[in-house]
């Protein structure tokens, strides 16, 4: 558990900012915390609104911030959202979740970029380390703690994390920037933005990096297994080119059309070690090159019919192929989306869409993982919803009902409604609440793979067993029932506050019991299926807090925390606990006008991963850490910055894969970035 001054002294830096902030109108801060609260956003209904005005947890992060924070990739950009736990596996994969269920299989956080989804059909969740682009052309990111299910769809369970890019009207001219350091060994991007015609805007880009491996720590393991991997590699480095473009046109008045495409290529190594039928360890060990590869294309067209009445009909195309060591599959996805709103009378705000998406992947079978199943399989995903914002008091009362539903191939048809309350006191305090309830639909591997997960040694009295994770055609969707409440509240220019208390109840959650055993290849060894089932449930309960202070004309704060308890039974198959404290406390400082400081620190509590090769829980010590950047302005178009992260503590294990992958520390970094314009 954290200590209990870690928590005194985050708590007494919030309270320090509350008694000493002051009305003083010469503070140049006062601008950019306005400007946040009101900043319009997109993700909680599908239309524009301000942030203070969204009944939602709902967190931005700018493009101001990403370039102030210095990252290189979108998982290490998300650290320090309240409520959000990001763990580093190793050079290149993450585990991101919202309110708990966290993992590098995690799949109940929809994740979004201009309204494309990224997760990997294989398991509903995402691979981080290939779902990247040029981070000075993010717009803003945004972050829905909570279902979001009845406007975004299954599996926005516990959050929505929705990646905008800039359109490329601002976007023109041209951006370089390159870097170097020690596990950043390199990285480099370009991009040009261009007019075409008068309402005709491109941007092309390219970019590109190099990063070391993580230190291997033996102490994280068990003595027999740490003593086996003594002679084998243990890097995990990683290399990744992406080149794509934006084209924005104008077509006639009110009607848009926006283009865009990226293509990627990722080569990581990965050393895994695997359940084998042969003595004296039963585990076999690979140390090998992971390619992965993509492309995606996407369109979207709006058109305003009218004052008070537009559509837009979006379409995407996205190809994945991965080859890794224990298996390989490719997946292509085809999706259309179309929306209209529209105002009824003085008090209804009106949107429905219908929507059609089209799965086939490929899968290459292995020793490890098989299907019941061909290996190329379709599913198909209907879907339709609604939602009316409705104004009962003008500006002040508002009730938005909505719901969606859909029919999935692996579970039928399924309703996702949600029920929000925003309540406008006055122009400093703001209430809302809500009631949602979300499903997360069963992936392929739930519905027909078969995972060989352990090996168990033969004994006097049982011969040598294989055990098996298995699909089952008949798994339901996990479904989520939450309550929230919030309060925003704004008692001077100089501060704002955030807060969110919710409770998430979960039914049908995934298990494992026992179930056929296979002896037809006795006596050399019996198989054991443990089957996917949905008779699992459990709870959990928190709140979250976000403050942002101008301190003075040059120097601004932000602190950002979150409480949660779960209630979960002991024989789950999935990680359920989140982190039960979470803090992140920021400050940005320009020293002058060519001259930045940024410094985070955070701490993260202890959290548990489930190791499904012996299906035991492990425990995450909690830890800390410092990020430092400074920022040069050598010219107007020409910036220095440098960059120290997770400083002041030794290297340490922040989350560790379920399966198969050795765990890795994350340590002090440092590295130097110069960009340019023109």
């Amino acid at each position: 558990m954290l200590k209990l001054n870690v928590i005194f002294y985050s708590v007494l830096l919030a309270c320090f900012a509350t008694s000493t902030a002051t009305a003083d109108e010469s503070n140049s801060f006062d601008l950019s915390l306005q400007e946040l609260l009101n900043v319009e956003v997109t993700s909680v209904s599908k239309q524009k609104q301000p942030l203070s005005n969204s009944p939602a947890a709902i967190y931005v992060i700018t493009s101001e911030h990403i370039r102030n924070s210095g990252a290189t990739s979108i998982p290490q950009v998300l650290r320090d959202v309240p409520g959000l736990h990001v763990g580093q596996i190793d050079s290149q994969k993450w585990a991101i979740s919202s309110r708990g269920f966290n993992g590098r299989y995690n799949n109940k956080l929809l994740v979004l970029m201009d309204g494309r989804t990224l997760y990997s059909p294989i398991f509903s969740g995402v691979y981080w380390e290939v779902q990247d682009t040029l981070m000075a052309d993010i717009e803003r990111i945004e972050v829905i703690r909570g279902p979001s299910a009845a406007m975004w769809g299954a599996n926005a369970v516990n959050g929505v994390i929705n990646i905008i890019t800039k359109h490329s009207a601002d976007t023109s001219g041209g951006y370089a920037e390159l870097g170097a350091g020690d596990y950043e060994q390199g990285f480099a991007g370009f991009r040009y933005g261009s007019t075409l015609s008068d309402n005709a805007t491109s941007r092309v880009y390219v970019k590109g990096h190099s990063r070391d491996s993580l230190e291997y720590n033996s102490q994280d393991l068990d003595s027999g297994l740490a003593e086996q991997l003594a002679t084998v590699d243990k890097d995990n480095d990683w290399m990744h080119l992406q080149v794509g473009g934006r084209v924005d046109m104008e077509l006639d008045t009110g009607t848009s059309l926006m283009l865009s495409s990226d293509v990627y290529r990722t080569e990581m190594q990965q050393t895994s070690y695997y359940p084998s039928l042969v003595g004296p360890s039963y585990r076999d060990f690979n140390s090998n090159d992971i390619n992965s590869d993509g492309f995606n294309l996407l369109s979207k067209l709006t058109k305003a019919l009218s004052p008070t009445s537009q559509y837009s009909l979006q379409a995407y195309y996205d190809y994945a192929k991965r080859d890794d060591d224990w298996y390989g599959f490719s997946s292509e996805t085809v999706d259309v989306d179309f929306q209209h709103q529209l105002l009824v009378g003085q008090n209804h705000n009106i949107i429905w869409g219908l929507g059609y998406r089209f799965i086939q992947d490929d899968f290459d079978q292995s020793t490890i993982i098989v299907s019941s199943e061909s290996e190329s399989t379709r599913t198909n995903l209907w879907s339709a919803f609604i939602r009316d914002e409705i104004t009962l008091v003008d500006d002040e009362l508002w009730l938005t009902l909505a719901s969606r539903f859909e029919h999935y191939d692996y579970t039928g048809f399924e309703v996702q409604p949600n029920a929000r309350l925003m309540w406008q006191l006055n122009k400093k305090n703001n209430l809302w609440a809500s009631v949602a309830r979300a499903i997360r639909t069963p992936s392929r591997i739930e519905n027909n793979l078969s995972v060989n997960s352990q090996i168990i040694p033969p004994s006097v009295q049982s011969p040598l067993v294989s055990i098996w994770v298995a699909g089952n055609e008949d798994y339901k969707s996990e479904v989520i029932i939450s309550y929230e409440v919030g309060y925003r509240f704004t008692p001077a220019k100089k501060w704002s506050f955030d807060s969110t208390i919710f409770y998430n109840d979960y039914d049908q959650l995934r298990n494992a019991p026992a179930g056929a055993t296979d002896f037809s290849t006795f006596p050399n060894y019996i198989s054991q299926y443990l089957t996917f089932s949905n008779d699992l449930d459990g709870y959990n309960y928190g709140f979250e807090l976000s403050s942002q202070w101008a301190a003075t004309d040059t120097i601004q704060f932000k602190v950002n925390y979150s409480f949660t308890q779960n209630e979960f039974g002991a024989s789950q198959s999935q990680n359920t606990d989140a982190p039960e404290h979470m803090i992140s406390t920021m400050m940005d400082w320009s020293i002058s006008d060519n001259v930045d400081f940024n410094l985070v620190w955070r701490v993260i509590d202890e959290a548990y991963v489930l190791n499904i090769n012996d299906l035991s829980t492990k425990e995450i010590d909690s830890y800390s850490g410092v990020d430092l950047g400074l920022h040069w302005k050598v010219k107007p178009d020409v910036m220095l910055s440098a960059f120290g992260k997770n400083l002041l503590h030794p290297a340490n294990l922040e989350f560790e894969g379920e399966s198969y992958q050795l765990p890795y520390r994350v340590g002090p970094s440092y590295y130097i970035k110069a960009t340019l314009t023109f």
